[in-house]
């Protein structure tokens, strides 16, 4: 009923100048369109991510992540310091689920204190949180949450609800194409009204270009390729993304989640877990190239209990499990790392 009166408002001063039936077609036209485009939604949510699409998607998404960081650091020993950061990174990622995944560690130039990641393996800690740590395992912990994303594919559940998100809003604009471009010619307020709220949905990425995208693979959304979609698409996709990831971060669960898979991972390592959830009271709640995160109280009270129950399910058996506290060690920084730490005042 409601668009039926809409379709009369915006028809009634179209029909003294011959216009109205080409409104009623062309509205036809755009329903019909958008009505496709939802069942391509639908493809979209449904498909399964290829490891050749994580991987594309995960060197276009750090790349961006490197150019917001200030570039990979410039200091005269970066290259042995990177030696060192793969080193410890790769130990960690090799006692995940994913250890033959091509894991690439590196450090940005940025002074802010915070840790990115990019699906398909790569791994970015600042020179900022460098300067800040008091050990290697404080490291690890920063490491190992970062690995536990991208093993969990956290990211690459943003990445098909931000494309899912883009792709009903250009639905959205598609079926009301009509509207828009009558009320730009309708001089009556309820027409500027309409023309408005159109203008706000346009601020996605344009259907034409969405369906340029879905019509390289051939009209078939599960058969979408990233790598092939071209490079506006290419480019609008990654940095929209990374502007929802700055904005407002991973859920919660998946970064309580990548919290206590950390703290498993460094222990299977040897690194004392302890120390991660002591440096996480030096984080920011937000700063530099920083990404949302839940309050670091609160994930230090779950990361505490969750080692306490670990503890316990070690002394209640009488077999070691696979996550043995008793072995973990607070490693010393060395060599690249220890020159970067700041002084105490600082840190």
């Amino acid at each position: 009923m409601r668009r039926h009166l809409m379709l009369v408002a915006v028809c009634l001063p179209l029909c003294g100048f011959g216009s109205c039936s080409r409104f009623i077609q062309a509205d036809q036209q755009a329903r019909l369109r958008a009505s496709e485009m939802r069942q391509e939604c639908v493809a979209l949510r449904e498909r399964v991510i290829t490891f050749e699409e994580e991987r594309s998607f995960g060197d276009a998404v750090s790349a961006q992540w490197v150019s917001e960081g200030g570039g990979l650091t410039t200091r005269g020993d970066a290259e042995a310091l990177h030696v060192q950061l793969n080193k410890i990174g790769g130990n960690l990622a090799a006692q995940s689920s994913r250890p033959h995944l091509p894991w690439v560690f590196g450090v940005l130039q940025s002074e802010g204190i915070n840790a990115v990641s990019g699906p398909g393996g790569y791994v970015f800690v600042s020179e900022g949180l460098l300067a800040r740590l008091d050990n290697e395992a404080q490291l690890a912990g920063v490491l190992a949450h970062e690995i536990a994303h991208i093993t969990g594919k956290h990211a690459l559940n943003e990445y098909q609800d931000y494309l899912v998100g883009q792709c009903e809003n250009s639905a959205k604009v598609e079926e009301g194409s009509a509207y828009q471009e009558a009320t730009a010619q309708a001089v009556s307020k309820a027409g500027q009204r309409l023309g408005q709220g159109f203008q706000n949905l346009s601020q996605v990425l344009p259907a034409s270009t969405l369906r340029e995208a879905f019509a390289r693979a051939g009209s078939k959304v599960k058969g979408f390729d990233f790598d092939q979609s071209g490079r506006e698409f290419i480019r609008a996709v990654t940095r929209g993304f990374v502007e929802r990831m700055n904005r407002q971060g991973f859920r919660q669960e998946d970064e309580f989640d990548a919290d206590l898979q950390a703290v498993e991972l460094m222990a299977a390592a040897g690194y004392a877990p302890g120390e991660y959830v002591s440096f996480l009271a030096k984080l920011p709640e937000r700063g530099g190239l920083s990404t949302p995160h839940p309050a670091k109280t609160e994930r230090q009270v779950r990361l505490l209990k969750h080692l306490e129950q670990l503890r316990q399910q070690n002394l209640d058996s009488d077999f070691k499990t696979s996550v043995d506290l008793s072995t973990t060690k607070v490693v010393p920084l060395r060599d690249e790392l220890l020159n970067r730490r700041a002084p105490t005042a600082t840190r």
